[in-house]
């Protein structure tokens, strides 16, 4: 028995996960980021000083002197942790990348597991639509090299959300009630609030209009129709240069834009995106740009980020039968117990070995390939084709190419 929510992940899933984690490792680093890793346990007044309930709902316990821990939810809270108290007053821009595991109470609904491995990045101190672009890139270039083709980003921009609530001239707690049910996607509560806060009609089915924008540059075009104020006109403009550059970065065909796209975070201020793949119920990736959080942890920076459930990545790539570059079996040594001088050589060599103790001709039979094994006075060298080879130690070096 576990408990809910966790699982157990076994040698040969293990493996491919560690390949999938590796590849977007060395695609980190090709874009200049640097790996952190942060402690599991948070002081919760750490996490929850982003004021967000999604990552404030997550598990506690207490320390010696009574203090209040939590169990990591993401990576985004820790490195601002970390950057506004360690890299204050350094170089801008920072890159940092993770792969770490989070821990959140099971959504089933969500399709998100109590522990799950997430890989992403963070770049700090930029707010330009270049910023942006990079961080799309990157997210589609990621994901290109782990081996998928068929995924898709999403983009779209709380900025756009905001500015559009704000020209329909509501009272703020009209404005923030339609935000509010945008980010629940409670599409009837906000037809709801909409007609009873005394919006036009016309108003309303501009806005309705606006949500529903999805698509290429037609959706773009028809958003900069819908535009109603210049701080709509300027999210359109950010959206678009975002998108061209990435059209330059050569990753266009992957990227469509969703104006009715709304992240559960609510930390988000800017340009939002989300990653999806054929097979997969739930977004592969996720990220956006957050410009007030880090003022939160002392240091006034703007930010902007993503992160990958790798998990769900592991899913997609499966779905295309994708094969994982994972190591090659070991070689089963019947006898290795017996021989160690002989297996240290192997190991040397750079030969993966499995040693076991010394076994009959009917046990030997019976054993994985590749195999080595005594018969008589001779090794035989089992490949990974079944084929056999007899003879010297000499013979079963060549054959595994450490002579």
């Amino acid at each position: 028995m576990i408990p809910e929510g966790m699982r157990d992940v076994l040698p040969t899933e293990a493996a491919e996960l560690y390949a999938v984690e590796e590849a977007l490792r060395a695609r980190f680093v090709a874009y200049g980021y640097g790996e952190v890793r942060t402690p599991t346990l948070e002081f919760a007044e750490t996490v929850e000083r982003a004021g967000d309930s999604v990552l404030g709902a997550g598990f506690r316990l207490f320390d010696e002197h009574g203090r209040v821990l939590m169990l990591r939810t993401d990576m985004t809270v820790p490195i601002a942790r970390v950057a506004g108290s360690r890299y204050r007053g350094k170089p801008l821009p920072l890159r940092f990348f993770y792969v770490s595991n989070s821990f959140r109470p099971l959504a089933p609904h969500c399709g998100q597991d109590g522990e799950f491995v997430q890989a992403g990045v963070e770049l700090l101190g930029v707010d330009s639509p270049e910023a942006d672009a990079e961080v799309i890139t990157l997210l589609c270039d990621a994901m290109a090299v782990a081996g998928l083709t068929g995924y898709r980003v999403a983009i779209g921009t709380v900025a756009f959300h905001r500015a559009l609530v704000a020209s329909l001239n509501l009272p703020p707690a009209d404005g923030e009630s339609i935000l509010a049910a945008l980010a629940a996607r409670d599409f009837p509560l906000l037809e709801t609030i909409v007609a009873h806060s005394g919006v036009s009609e016309e108003a309303a089915r501009a806005l309705q209009e606006a949500l529903e924008l999805s698509g290429g540059a037609t959706a773009l075009s028809q958003a900069r129709k819908l535009a109603t104020s210049a701080a709509v006109e300027s999210a359109v403009a950010h959206l678009a240069r975002v998108h061209e550059l990435i059209d330059d970065a050569g990753f266009a065909e992957a990227v469509t834009f969703d104006f009715g796209l709304f992240q559960d975070f609510t930390y988000y201020t800017g340009v939002i995106f989300e990653a999806y793949a054929p097979g997969v119920g739930f977004p592969l990736a996720s990220g956006g740009r957050y410009d007030d959080l880090m003022a939160k942890f002392g240091w006034d920076i703007p930010a902007v980020g993503f992160a990958i459930g790798v998990d769900r990545l592991h899913v997609a790539l499966a779905e295309e039968d994708v094969t994982l570059p994972c190591p090659p079996p070991a070689l089963a040594f019947v006898g290795g117990f017996e021989e160690p001088e002989r297996v240290a050589e192997l190991r040397g060599a750079g030969v993966a070995v499995a040693a076991l103790p010394a076994a009959d001709a009917a046990a030997a039979n019976g054993l994985p390939s590749p195999s080595l094994r005594r018969q008589g006075g001779a090794y035989v060298l089992r490949d990974a084709d079944g084929g056999e080879v007899r003879g010297s130690w000499r013979d079963v070096l060549r054959g595994l190419g450490a002579s």
